[in-house]
């Protein structure tokens, strides 16, 4: 069973398809995101299975991950 990652906001645009469904233990969520063209530098929220991870965290098994984008303002 693959794990899912869903990108919300404006990283949706780096999604490959929906759902994105990668290989689990393969590769960290911060290095496919980088891969999928996102700046290694920006800022986001993981969100896996509810609980909020860091951003090498590697996806397991029917995994359900949530990436978010921070949101400033003033």
């Amino acid at each position: 069973m693959a794990a899912r990652l869903h990108l919300l906001g404006i990283f949706k645009k780096y999604q490959p398809s929906d759902p994105w469904e990668v290989r689990p233990g393969d590769q960290s969520v911060e290095l496919l995101l980088e891969e999928a063209g996102m700046d290694s530098h920006a800022g986001y929220v993981l969100l896996v299975n509810g609980s909020r991870k860091k951003k090498d965290y590697v996806p397991q098994e029917g995994d359900e991950i949530k990436v978010m984008p921070l949101v400033a303002g003033g």
